[in-house]
Formats: C-alpha cells, sequence, structure tokens
C-alpha cells in the first residue's frame, strides 16, 4: 500500500482537531489532539510538549468525535467567546478542527457569555476519549 504526505489513504477525508485548555492562577496546560494522517491522539499536560503521551485512535472513537462536531455544527460557531472582563484568572480554551476539507476555531474562557452547549459537548466527548485511551 503506497501513501501519500497529502491526502488520507483510500479517499479518506482529513480529520484532525487540537483542543488547549490554558491559564488560570496555577497556570495549567493541556493539549488534546488527532491526526487521521498518523491515527495519533496527543496529548500533553506542559506548553513544550516534554511530556507527550500518543495513542492510535479506534475508528469508532474517531466516528463518534466526528459525529458530535456535526451533530454540533461546530463549523457555524464564532471563532471567539471573549469573556465579560480581562482576568488574570481566566482560564482560555481553544479548538480547531479539520473535516471535510474545512478547518475552524474557536475560542473561549471560562467567563466566556453565551457559549454554546455544543462547544462543551465537543470538549466533554475528546476529554472522554482521552481518558478511555489513558492519554490524561
Amino acid at each position: 500500500m503506497s501513501s501519500s504526505n497529502t491526502t488520507a489513504s483510500k479517499g479518506e477525508e482529513i480529520f484532525s482537531f487540537k483542543f488547549t485548555e490554558s491559564g488560570g492562577l496555577t497556570a495549567r496546560y493541556l493539549m488534546i489532539s488527532f491526526d487521521s494522517k498518523t491515527n495519533t491522539l496527543s496529548s500533553s499536560t506542559d506548553i513544550s510538549g516534554s511530556n507527550m503521551s500518543k495513542k492510535p485512535l479506534s475508528d469508532p472513537d474517531r466516528q463518534e468525535i466526528k459525529g458530535i462536531v456535526t451533530k454540533n455544527e461546530f463549523f457555524n460557531k464564532n471563532p471567539d467567546y471573549p469573556p465579560q472582563k480581562e482576568d488574570p484568572s481566566l482560564i482560555a480554551y481553544s479548538l480547531a478542527v479539520t473535516m471535510d476539507n474545512r478547518t475552524h476555531t474557536t475560542t473561549w474562557t471560562n467567563e466566556s457569555k453565551e457559549m454554546p452547549a455544543g462547544i462543551a459537548e465537543i470538549v466533554d466527548e475528546i476529554r472522554r476519549i482521552a481518558a478511555k485511551a489513558n492519554i490524561v
């Protein structure tokens, strides 16, 4: 089987995501990402990536995340949900997804107003699958 660096094999769509959580009074950091080209689910709790954990992602788990992204219309969400006021204790979140030849990024904080529940559902699913894979 030959491989290509530009497209997934056998006509599969490229699917990737990167979720980050950072800041707060304890300067915490969490990154969970997936790349369909390598079928690698990765996580790190250090911004340098020095403690990276990696595991392959099962097809049912990949389909589950893709399904919840589609169900919650992630690509139609605002790119930014700012907080009411700036505060050094805020925790910043970012979710970037590439799927069906589209890429979209949304950012928010723990104090953002008018945050769609669907974004939290997507993040909860990503966290659940990362915990199940034992990488967080």
